[in-house]
């Protein structure tokens, strides 16, 4: 599921709202940069959204930090799941991970991709102020008023912070920040309404038989990956388990980042109830289901993929190979004693030129 890399991965330099400080007082904003290189830099980055130049902003982004902040809460979750990981299956883990998943050409391009999906051109902005990052070391927030081109407001966090001389946008500040102040770990609330209308909709098509337009209601990524007839063959297993569904319920909604929402549905068969897990993604102002997850995972991990196999989709966010040692091959037995040599035996003119075969 392309749930953390995402998860992992979802995490943008410029997110719409930003996280909401519920737990704490929220920083107090100050019209002063602490540097008026940092000014400089969010005067900068900002038009470069407004006007779509999207590979030139992500230029001034701090990918390194981002790349360690994503592997850094992975392996997190990978011990608190899997308490039995040495340090050595967690190292290995580790280089996976950053040679595959999270990969700098693969962060790039999905950083790319999500700015480009954002809606970013257009707006008009102004600087409202400047804070340190509640109980982030050296990282600093900016608070920015947007607007859309339709007029619509759209407060924005910009994480910043200094490397060297430099500044940099640095987006793991503000997906920190929201992992820290509004919850521990992931956060569960009520989803909002748009949400739980959209899940009502999505199985009352199911329902009604009415699969290809339940189909039409995901998001393009899922159905460029998941093809069709690939759903039906899903939608027809999952009913052959339990049968037409009879109804719904939410049972849980988690805030994966501030664009993506884990909501796990139990829906009721005419024979068994089964959880299914659906993922919706905001897109402007609109929450859109992004896919839907009918099996749930195992625990267990996964035997790592065969040699020269295709790279994982980028937006892949749970890497779990195999790492328990294979059992210790079976001691051979002693070699017999060599047979006394036979004598020779003439070579017949139409026979085998060698010994002759068992």
């Amino acid at each position: 599921m392309k749930t953390m890399l995402l998860r992992l991965a979802a995490a943008l330099a410029f997110a719409a709202g930003g996280p909401s400080l519920r737990a704490e007082a929220p920083p107090l904003f100050a019209p002063e940069p602490p540097e008026p290189a940092a000014a400089a830099l969010v005067e900068t980055y900002l038009p470069l959204l407004a006007s779509g130049q999207f590979e030139q902003a992500l230029a001034l982004n701090d990918l390194r930090g981002m790349r360690q902040y994503l592997l850094d809460r992975r392996l997190e979750e990978l011990k608190i799941r899997n308490p039995e990981l040495t340090a050595q299956e967690l190292a290995d883990i580790s280089a996976q991970l950053q040679v595959n998943d999270l990969s700098p050409a693969r962060l790039q391009g999905i950083l790319l991709d999500m700015m480009k999906q954002a809606s970013y051109e257009g707006i008009t902005w102004r600087i409202r102020g400047f804070a340190p990052a509640p109980k982030i070391d050296g990282g600093f927030l900016a608070s920015i008023d947007a607007r859309t081109p339709a007029g619509k407001e759209r407060p924005v966090l910009l994480g910043i912070r200094k490397l060297g001389e430099q500044w940099l946008v640095a987006p793991d500040i503000v997906e920190e920040l929201g992992r820290k102040v509004v919850a521990p770990g992931v956060q569960r609330m009520p989803p909002p309404d748009e949400v739980a209308a959209a899940v009502d909709a999505f199985w009352t098509r199911w329902q009604a038989g009415e699969l290809n337009e339940a189909y039409e209601m995901l998001g393009e990524d899922y159905r460029r990956k998941v093809p069709l007839l690939a759903f039906l063959q899903q939608a027809q297993d999952f009913i052959a388990q339990i049968g037409v569904p009879t109804s719904w319920k939410i049972v849980q909604s988690r805030v994966i980042s501030p664009t993506i929402l884990g909501i796990g549905v139990d829906v009721q068969g005419s024979s068994i109830p089964k959880p299914t897990i659906m993922i919706f993604r905001k897109i402007g102002e609109t929450w859109v289901p992004e896919g839907c997850q009918f099996q749930m995972p195992t625990n267990r991990p996964a035997p790592p993929a065969p040699a020269g196999a295709g790279q994982s989709s980028p937006f892949r966010t749970d890497l779990r190979p195999n790492l328990h040692p294979a059992p210790e091959p079976t001691p051979a037995a002693p070699e017999a004693a060599p047979a006394p040599k036979a004598a020779p035996v003439p070579i017949q003119p139409d026979g085998p030129v060698g010994p002759e075969a068992p």
